[in-house]
This record gives structure tokens, C-alpha cells and sequence, in this order.
């Protein structure tokens, strides 16, 4: 409802007449029988429309209430009104946007929101009766605000007793009057509410509850069933389980849904940095957000960010999603990212997602004409990993996201839209402001116990027999930290499987869980296939041989920037790296557990490898990276001719590890277990990033060629893979890695980016981003912006050009850019202020410039903020304005003039 409402009841007030306000009430008392019936998007409009309603209702009601019976107001009377009312009040009356629920409120905050409105509302309907007597003015003060949250909380009850998403929107189920209202709703709906299933079986209910829409057509239902479907498969493919006799459950059966934390993206949100989440609220009820979220305008406005780490569920929720949102209200497509093109349009995406799934049978314009009134969702997953299949620059996919809904919201056809992401590389994207964010949070002890329990159901008679051991409760415990994320919880559970692997440290990284694990499986499959089982140290380099074939199949996906690898590619990979050329690559992951090898006919049965989550290859490829670091290392000892970087060369010079930051993370956390070798591997990763122009050509893997030949780029790709590495591992700055001298080390550096810049610009400026992160020490406070702009500021820095990185902090600001920090906070805060003057942006971020400015800095601020308050002072609010005023007074001296 528009918040025109306001300004005709005042007018029909002062015109003395009562038709208004007898409307409104009649159509409170009718808004849930005008919900009730109704399905899709017209239920929603409705149920959007009946809480702007209550909203207006209550201020209107109690201000009839508060002016009472009142003398009838002579013409002279309406006429002084009308003169004294000032304009910025009546355009308050018609624009004011009236508060809607947030899936990331509870009732309490939507209260307040409600509280704010009606505060501001009070303050200009005040200015609206100040031409009248004093004994004519309503009394607005703080027993009429009381008296309107009041009347609209008994208004919100009234509606969430009939109508669900009401009590679904403010989380009643945690409110004081949650028993109430939720004994006094229909059996049906009680049900719902009270659902205990697996699988956000609730939510399911929880949507179905209209059933009222008419059967969707066979298009439709195809779809919803090949979504459906999901749920009854294993969580893992049976065929992967190896030779543990280990039953996997369905995914309706495993799935726990996890806690979460929520948030509205604004300017000071850091989303990838864990300290902010830290100090964010965790909620429980997540299938009750996503369903309070499914039901609101906001959906369809602008895309959910899921976040997660690394084996989080964010997969696994997308699908269960898919499956659990009913047919008759929803259409659903999920794109699994990580499978379409990652340079393309996200119609174009959304399009290949649909071909997968229905073999061409499905276009995207059909499916949304064949659905008009219901509600779309597409579920894109995998952000993070389209981030990393491309060289090209998509910070911005989230916008394109948002336009993409914008554009159908144009032709009648809104669709909500939900993006799943790894945490670590929130901040290389462009979130839109407002934008829901959601990041799912670790199990706690009740889940963890939960899903053990359901593990150990599925597999009850192969533990009780001894066949397979069991994980219990105490023992996850004791590894709070993995077993907190669902995949390396059924890690351990695998491990743990194994009547024969020895026990777990209790200070274990996640790192070192891997090398056990793979340790432990390898070990297995060398026992299982040998026809004379070896032993001692034959054993030990029989499992590092298997473990090695493992990586090479790792480094052959990431070298081709792929999340898979056909057989063909993955064989001649082995047959250049691997000593043993002969093996097949079905021969080395055809069982193993960690290896999906989905089939493909086209005129030859086709034959891909992939691993059941990406951490497992990127631990792979860091561990074969660093082996081999420390062959080179060690063997430069002996070597007159210095290192001999031959094959590091050849794994190193194809893809950007600033792309992957996992791989990065497990090198680093490898390289800590070798303290007495570090020094050793700081020296000749130093000796190599200083020499790699002249490093003579490779000859003995000339022939391993998972990109084609690109000189310039794989010595771009090398250097910068090195000094990665090097500051990964051994916390050296890049000028310490370069240079003896601090002349000799900038001018490398200085050209070693230049030599980088020559790489597509998504890739270069992740290597700067990177190389910002871990070498400011965390200086920066985790307010480091992404974008090919910040990272030219970024270069700058780095460089040690101080005039280049001024000028580029001063676009920044001048751009309206919110985040960053010293040394240039002077001219980015300048930037900031010149665009307000400008009236480009809103922005002038005052925080912490004392402690990164000098005193003639401050003093600049403090002079151009005096002409923006000369200039620019209507535009401010109070708050801003004595925000300035106070630096003026406490930085620039006196305020005349201000």
C-alpha cells in the first residue's frame, strides 16, 4: 500500500469527512479473508499488501482516537493549515516507504522498524496540524507511539492466527505470544508449524499450505520431479564408497540443517572476514528464514548470498531446496555453476542448467510463461568456483544477477534468486546494498550428534558385526573444529570406519585430517591390489606413489582450469609426471573414494573424473607443489648448476593460485609442519623468483601441455605462483623475496608487476589482492575492497609509486568507494568529499582518518568538509552535519564559516 493513505486521511480529516478512515478499517477486518484462497505471486502481493495495511491502520486509528470529537474548522482555519504545512512534509506523506518484513528481522527488529516509521511519521503529521490551536493538535508524543505499536502488534496477531507467512516473517515461534497464536491456528496449519521431518520436510509444509493453484503443467512437474528425485539418492554415489563396506545414507536422511548467521549487506559489511561474524548473532530455524524469505517482495528484488566454508552444505541445501519447494507454488532450476559456462550471461546459464537437466527439452521463456503465477527461484552454486574457472573479471556477477531480476520483474515474471559462495571470496564480488546475506555456521554438539546417529543407523549392522568401526559423539568432539563442517564430518566418520587407522591427535588441522584420510585410503588400495602385499618401506613408497598418481589427476584439472578432467587428459598427464607411464587413469581412480568418474555417450562412451568436493584436490595439488619444493631444495645442495626448477616450472606456470585460495591455505598450513626446513625453502624460493627470466627452457616435460603455449603467460603465471607461495609460506614481503638491496628488490618488484599486468585482468588483480592481504599484516583491518580499480590503488602500494597510489585512493573515494585504509586515507578521503560536493554519491567515511592522516591532512579534510557544508548543507542529515562540524572543530581550529 502506497503511503499516500497517510496524507488522505489528514485531508479527509480536515475536510471533515470520515469516508477514509471507515474504508481503511473495513479493509483491515477483510485482509485475511482476501489472503485466504489465494496462491503464488497474487498470495504474495496480497500478504505484502495486508502488512502495509496494518502498518498505516494502526498510526491512522490511534491519531482518530488521540483527535477525538473536534470543532469543525472554518475555511480561514483549512487555509492557515494548508499555508504553514511545509512542503518537505506533504512529499513525506507520499513517498515515505512503509516498513515490509526482512527475512533477516525478527518480530522484535520489525517492531522497531515499525517504531522508526511511525516516529518519523508522528514528527510530519505534527508539522501537517501545526496551523491549528493548541487545543485542536493531536498529542503525538511517547504514549501515542505506545499505543500505535501496540494497536498494530494485536493487528500482526490477529492476521499471523489465519494467515502463516504472518508468523513464519517475524520468527513467532521464538515471540512471547508464539503458544497463543499457534494454538489458535487450523489443524492444518498447526501441523505444519509443529512438522518434524528431515530435510526441511517443514518448509515444505510450511509453502504447500494455499493448495489452491491448478495443476502445473507437464513441464512443470518434470522438472519439480527431476528435482525431487534428489532426496532419495545416497549422499555420496555408492559406486565411490572404495572397499569400505560403509552404506551411505539418502540425502533426505543425512541432511541436518545447519545453524546460520544473517545480515543486510551495507557498506561496513565484511563479509569475508570471520572476525566481523564473529560479533554476528547465530540463529537456529534456517528451513523458517528461507521460507519467511521465499514469501517476500525482497526476493525478487535483488540476490541471497549464501556463504559457507569448504564443505559447509551449501550444495547440499541448494538441492534439498530445490526439492522441498512445492510444485503447485514454486518453479525451481538450480545451476550448479561449476558445470556451465563461466563467462556467459546468467540467462544464458540458467538456459544450459535447464538443458542438463531435461536434454534440450525445456527453454527458459516457456518455463516462465507456463509458470505466471507462481513464484520462480533459481538456486546458483558455486560462485566461488566460477570465480575460478574464468580469467575474466566477473566481481560484478552479482549485480548482473540483480539486473537479470530486474528484467523480469519488467515483463510480469520476478524471480527470486539465491547464489551460493565459499566465505573467503565474498570480497571478491560486488554485493549489492541491502542484499540479504546468509552465511551458514558449524554444526554444534546437538548436530553433530544428530548426524552420527543417523550414520550410524544407515550402517547399524555392519558397526554392530565389527565390519566398520564407529565415530562416536566423544571422539567428534574432540575435533570441534572439523567435525563442525557436514564434509569433514563424514571424514572422520570414514576414517574412523577403518578398524585399523590409528587415532586421531586432538589439535588436528584440517590439513593434516587429509593426510591421514588419503594416507589411510591409499594404504587400502595398495594392500587390496597387490598380488604380494608389501611391507616397511616398499609400503610406505607404494601409498606416496598412489597418493602421487592422486595429485598429478588434481593438477591436471586446476591446470586446465577445470573442476574435472577426462580420462584421455588425465592418462597423458600421467604418462609425462608419473614414473610408472603405463598406468591407466582408471586404473588410479576408478575406486577411490575421493573420485566421482561420471560417463558420457556421445558417438564413444566418454569417461571424466572429478573429485566429490574441490578441498580434496586443492589439498592435492598444495601437497604435490610442496613435495616438489622441497626435492628442488633439497637436491640444489648438490646441484653446481643451482636448481633445477624443470618440473616446478611445469606444474606452476598454467593457472594463478591467487584464483584458488584453498590451495594457498594448504600449502601454508604444510609448510608449518616443516619448521627445520623452512629456512632451506625461504632461500630457494627467493633464488627462483629472482632468476626466473633467465631459467633455461624445460626439456624432460616439454610434451606436458594442459593449456597451450603461451611464453610470456607461463612466465607471468610462474613468478607470481612463487612470490604466492613464498608469502603464503614464509611470511616474506615481496621486496625481501626479490632483491638483496632495497633498490635491487623495487625494481624487480616494480617489474615483476608489470610482467603480471600482462595476464587477463580477473587474474592479475587477485595476485594483487592476494599479495595485499598477506602482506599488510593486517593492517587493513579486513576492509579490503575487490575490483580492477582498488586492485590499480593496490598495485600502486605495493609498488611503492606514492603519487600513483594518491591519485588512484583519490578516484576511489571520488568514486564512492567505501572500504579502505593508509596510507593514502588523506587524498581517499578528499576523493569521497569532492564527490559529494558533486552530488555523485552519499559517501564521506570519517573513520580512523586521525590515526592514518598527519596534522596538515587532517587539516586539508577539515577545509574541504567546510565547503561541503557551505555547498552541499541541505543535502545532509543533522547527523552528518555535526559529524563534520566536530572534526572541523577538532582538526581545522574555528568553525566561522561553516
Amino acid at each position: 500500500m502506497p503511503p499516500l493513505a497517510l496524507f488522505v486521511l489528514i485531508w479527509g480529516w480536515v475536510d471533515q469527512k470520515n469516508e477514509a478512515m471507515g474504508l481503511l478499517r473495513g479493509l483491515v477486518r477483510g485482509l485475511s479473508g482476501k489472503v485466504t484462497g489465494t496462491h503464488g505471486l497474487e498470495r504474495r502481493e496480497l500478504i505484502q499488501a495486508a502488512h502495509s495495511t496494518i502498518v498505516v491502520a494502526a498510526f491512522l486509528e490511534v491519531l482518530t482516537e488521540e483527535l477525538g470529537p473536534r470543532r469543525k474548522l472554518t475555511k480561514h482555519d483549512q487555509e492557515h493549515i494548508t499555508t504553514v504545512t511545509t512542503q518537505p512534509a506533504v512529499e513525506y506523506l507520499y513517498r515515505a516507504m512503509i516498513p515490509a518484513p526482512l527475512a533477516a528481522q525478527g518480530f522484535d527488529e520489525q517492531l522497531n522498524q515499525v517504531k522508526l516509521w511511525t516516529l518519523v511519521a508522528a514528527d510530519h503529521t505534527g508539522k501537517f496540524f501545526s496551523g491549528l490551536p493548541d487545543q485542536d493538535k493531536p498529542v503525538l508524543d511517547d504514549e501515542f507511539l505506545v499505543r500505535v505499536l501496540g494497536r498494530y502488534e494485536s493487528r500482526y496477531l490477529e492476521l499471523a492466527a489465519a494467515v502463516p507467512e504472518f508468523l513464519i516473517w517475524a520468527g513467532l515461534n521464538e515471540h512471547a505470544a508464539t503458544r497463543s497464536v499457534i494454538n489458535g491456528l487450523h489443524d492444518s496449519v498447526r501441523t505444519a508449524f509443529e512438522t518434524q521431518g528431515d530435510a526441511l520436510a517443514r518448509l515444505e509444509a510450511l509453502l504447500s499450505l494455499p493448495r489452491t493453484g491448478e495443476a502445473p503443467s507437464p513441464d512443470l512437474i518434470a522438472l519439480h520431479r527431476a528435482n525431487q528425485g534428489v532426496l532419495t539418492r545416497p549422499f555420496v554415489p555408492t559406486t565411490e564408497r572404495g572397499d569400505l563396506e560403509v552404506t551411505f545414507p539418502t540425502i533426505e536422511r543425512i541432511f541436518v540443517t545447519p545453524r546460520y548467521q544473517i545480515t543486510q549487506h551495507q557498506a561496513t559489511s565484511r563479509l569475508a572476514d570471520e572476525n566481523w561474524w564473529d560479533e554476528q548473532p547465530v540463529w537456529h530455524e534456517l528451513d523458517l528464514m528461507l521460507a519467511a524469505y521465499l514469501t517476500t517482495r525482497a526476493a525478487t528484488q535483488a540476490p541471497m548470498l549464501l556463504l559457507g566454508h569448504p564443505g559447509a552444505g551449501k550444495s547440499l541445501l541448494t538441492k534439498v531446496l530445490a526439492a522441498r519447494l512445492p510444485a503447485a507454488e514454486y518453479t525451481v532450476v538450480r545451476v550448479s555453476l561449476r558445470d556451465v559456462q563461466a563467462g556467459a550471461p546468467i540467462i544464458n546459464q540458467v538456459q544450459e542448467a535447464l538443458d542438463h537437466a531435461t536434454n534440450h527439452r525445456v527453454r527458459w521463456t516457456d518455463l516462465v510463461d507456463q509458470s505466471a503465477d507462481m513464484v520462480r527461484v533459481v538456486l546458483l552454486d558455486g560462485l566461488d568456483e566460477l570465480l575460478q574457472a574464468t580469467p575474466h573479471d566477473r566481481s560484478g556477477y552479482l549485480q548482473e544477477v540483480e539486473r537479470f531480476q530486474e528484467v523480469e520483474a519488467a515483463q510480469e515474471r520476478p524471480v527470486a534468486v539465491i547464489v551460493t559462495s565459499r566465505t573467503i571470496v565474498a570480497d571478491r564480488v560486488i554485493v549489492p546494498e541491502g542484499a540479504v546475506v546468509v552465511k551458514l555456521e558449524q554444526f554444534d554438539k546437538r548436530q553433530i550428534g544428530s548426524w552420527l546417529e543417523r550414520w550410524r543407523t544407515a550402517n547399524e549392522a555392519a558397526i554392530s558385526s565389527g565390519a566398520i568401526g564407529e565415530l562416536k559423539l566423544d571422539g567428534a568432539l574432540q575435533h570441534p573444529h572439523i567435525a563442525g563442517q557436514p564434509l569433514l564430518l563424514l571424514m572422520l566418520a570414514l576414517y574412523a570406519a577403518d578398524p585399523t587407522s590409528p587415532r586421531l591427535d586432538e589439535d588436528l588441522s584440517t590439513a593434516a585430517l587429509y593426510e591421514r584420510i588419503f594416507d589411510s585410503f591409499a594404504r587400502r588400495e595398495v594392500l587390496k591390489h597387490a598380488e604380494h602385499p608389501p611391507h616397511g618401506d616398499a609400503l610406505t613408497k607404494a601409498v606416496e606413489d598412489q597418493i602421487e598418481r592422486l595429485s598429478i589427476a588434481a593438477l591436471a584439472m586446476f591446470n586446465r582450469g577445470s573442476q574435472h578432467v577426462s580420462e584421455a587428459d588425465l592418462e597423458a598427464d600421467l604418462r609425462h609426471l608419473c614414473a610408472d607411464r603405463a598406468v591407466a587413469g582408471e586404473r588410479v581412480l576408478g575406486e577411490f573414494f575421493f573420485v566421482h568418474a561420471p560417463e558420457a555417450i556421445e558417438r564413444v562412451k566418454v569417461r571424466s573424473y572429478e573429485f566429490l568436493h574441490a578441498t580434496f584436490g586443492e589439498y592435492l595439488v598444495a601437497r604435490y607443489v610442496v613435495h616438489e619444493l622441497r626435492r628442488v631444495a633439497l637436491a640444489a645442495r648438490y646441484n653446481r648448476d643451482g636448481a633445477n626448477d624443470d618440473r616446478l616450472f611445469a606444474l606452476l606456470s598454467h593457472q594463478v593460485w591467487a584464483l584458488r585460495t584453498e590451495i594457498a591455505l594448504f600449502a601454508h598450513h604444510i609448510l608449518q609442519t616443516l619448521p627445520g626446513e623452512l629456512g632451506l625453502l625461504r632461500t630457494i624460493l627467493a633464488e627462483l623468483a629472482r632468476t626466473f627470466r633467465a631459467r633455461r627452457r624445460f626439456s624432460t616435460l616439454e610434451a606436458y601441455r594442459p593449456t597451450p603455449v603461451d611464453t610470456v603467460r607461463a612466465q607471468a603465471v610462474y613468478s607470481a605462483n612463487l612470490v604466492l607461495l613464498a608469502t603464503a609460506g614464509a611470511r616474506q614481503s615481496p621486496q625481501e623475496i626479490l632483491g638483496d638491496t632495497p633498490d635491487e628488490a623495487l625494481s624487480a618488484w616494480r617489474s615483476a608487476i608489470a610482467l603480471w599486468r600482462t595476464l587477463e585482468v580477473g587474474e592479475w588483480s587477485t595476485i594483487v589482492i592476494a599479495l595485499m592481504v598477506s602482506t599488510s599484516h593486517g593492517q587493513h583491518g579486513g576492509l579490503i575492497s575487490f575490483g580492477d580499480d582498488s586492485a590499480e590503488y593496490y598495485a600502486a602500494v605495493l609498488a611503492q609509486d606514492v603519487v600513483l597510489a594518491g591519485r588512484h585512493a583519490y578516484a576511489l573515494g571520488f568514486g564512492g568507494e567505501i572500504t579502505l585504509f593508509h596510507p593514502n586515507t588523506r587524498e581517499f578521503v578528499l576523493g569521497q568529499i569532492s564527490g559529494r560536493l558533486l552530488g555523485k554519491h552519499a559517501v564521506v567515511d570519517l573513520l580512523g582518518p586521525a590515526d592514518q592522516v598527519g596534522v596538515e591532512g587532517l587539516a586539508d579534510i577539515a577545509e574541504a568538509l567546510r565547503l561541503l557544508l557551505r555547498v552541499r548543507f541541505d543535502d545532509l542529515t543533522p547527523e552528518e552535519a555535526e559529524e563534520y562540524r566536530a572534526f572541523i572543530v577538532k582538526y581545522g581550529g574555528a568553525t566561522s564559516g561553516a
